[in-house]
C-alpha cells in the first residue's frame, strides 16, 4: 500500500511540475499541397496558445523538394502575417478556441477575432499501433473531427490534452496528426522544448479586430463563396452549366450546428 501511495504521490509530482513549465513543440503544417507553414504551440499552467506563421514554402514541381520562403503580408500592412489559437488545458465536453481569421476571399480581406466553442472528439484509441516521434512513444487515435476523418499520434510522456491547431481531448500530447486520404492537412511535430524560456502573450486581445462566432464567419465565407460562384456563371458562356458542391474544402467541413437527422 505505501508503494502504491509513494508511486501517487510521485506522478502527481511529476504533473504538477510539468504544468508549473513552459513547453514549446514545433510543428511543420502541410497546409495544402503547395503551401507548408510552421506552427509553434506553446503550453504554461493551464495556458494554451498555437501559432501559425506566414512563411511557408513551395515546390516547383510536384516531385521537388521545399526550397523557396515566402512571408505573406497581413492586408493593409506591412507586417507577416500569423494565426494565433488561443485555449486552455480545461477538460469538458467543449472547448473555447479564440482565433484571428480573414474569411477565404479576396473581396473580405477584413482579419476576424472569432469565439469558437468545439466539441471534444470521440477519440479511438489504438494501444497497440505505436511509433517514435521525436524519441517519444506515441500512440495512435482516430476521430471524425468536423467531417474530417483524422489520425493522430500523441504521447503520454508529456501528460497535455493539448495539439495544435483545435486538435485536443487525448491523454497526452499530440506530435502528429492528420486528415487522413489527402497528403495535405498535416501536422507533424519538428523539435520539442520542454523548458522553454520564450517570452509568450498567451491572451493577445486583438482589439482592434471585429468580434464574431464561428457560426457567424462560417456564413460570411459561404456567402462569399456562392457570390463567387454566381460571378464566374455570368461570365461563362450561355448554357453554359457548372457542376456546384456545397461540401466545403476546408478541414472543418460540417458543423455542429449543421447535424440534422
Amino acid at each position: 500500500m505505501k508503494k502504491i501511495i509513494s508511486a501517487m504521490l510521485l506522478s502527481a509530482f511529476c504533473y504538477a511540475a510539468a504544468q508549473s513549465q513552459q513547453i514549446h513543440i514545433q510543428y511543420t503544417f502541410v497546409r495544402s499541397p503547395i503551401a507548408v507553414l510552421n506552427e509553434n504551440l506553446y503550453i504554461r499552467n493551464n495556458e494554451v496558445i498555437s501559432i501559425q506563421d506566414s512563411v511557408f514554402t513551395k515546390p516547383v514541381q510536384e516531385t521537388s523538394e521545399w526550397i523557396s520562403e515566402v512571408q505573406v503580408k497581413a492586408p493593409g500592412s506591412g507586417k507577416p502575417q500569423k494565426r494565433y489559437y488561443i485555449s486552455d488545458l480545461k477538460e469538458g465536453e467543449t472547448k473555447h478556441f479564440f482565433f484571428n481569421s480573414s474569411p477565404y476571399s479576396l473581396k473580405d480581406q477584413t482579419n476576424y477575432f472569432i469565439h469558437d466553442e468545439v466539441p471534444k472528439p470521440v477519440w479511438n484509441i489504438d494501444e497497440k499501433s505505436t511509433r517514435k516521434i521525436l524519441g517519444y512513444s506515441c500512440i495512435k487515435a482516430t476521430t471524425v473531427f468536423r467531417g474530417a476523418n483524422i489520425t493522430a499520434y500523441f504521447t503520454r510522456e508529456l501528460p497535455y490534452p493539448a495539439g495544435p491547431f483545435k486538435f485536443f481531448g487525448l491523454p497526452g500530447l499530440i506530435l502528429d496528426v492528420r486528415e487522413d486520404g489527402i497528403p495535405y492537412m498535416i501536422w507533424k511535430a519538428t523539435a520539442i522544448d520542454p523548458d522553454d524560456t520564450t517570452n509568450i502573450n498567451f491572451k493577445p486581445e486583438f482589439r482592434d479586430d471585429p468580434k464574431i462566432t464561428m457560426k457567424e464567419f462560417v456564413r460570411k465565407n459561404d456567402e462569399l463563396s456562392s457570390q463567387f460562384k454566381s460571378e464566374i456563371l455570368k461570365n461563362l458562356p450561355a448554357g453554359t452549366k457548372m457542376e456546384s458542391s456545397k461540401k466545403r474544402v476546408q478541414l472543418e467541413k460540417v458543423f455542429e450546428w449543421e447535424n440534422t437527422k
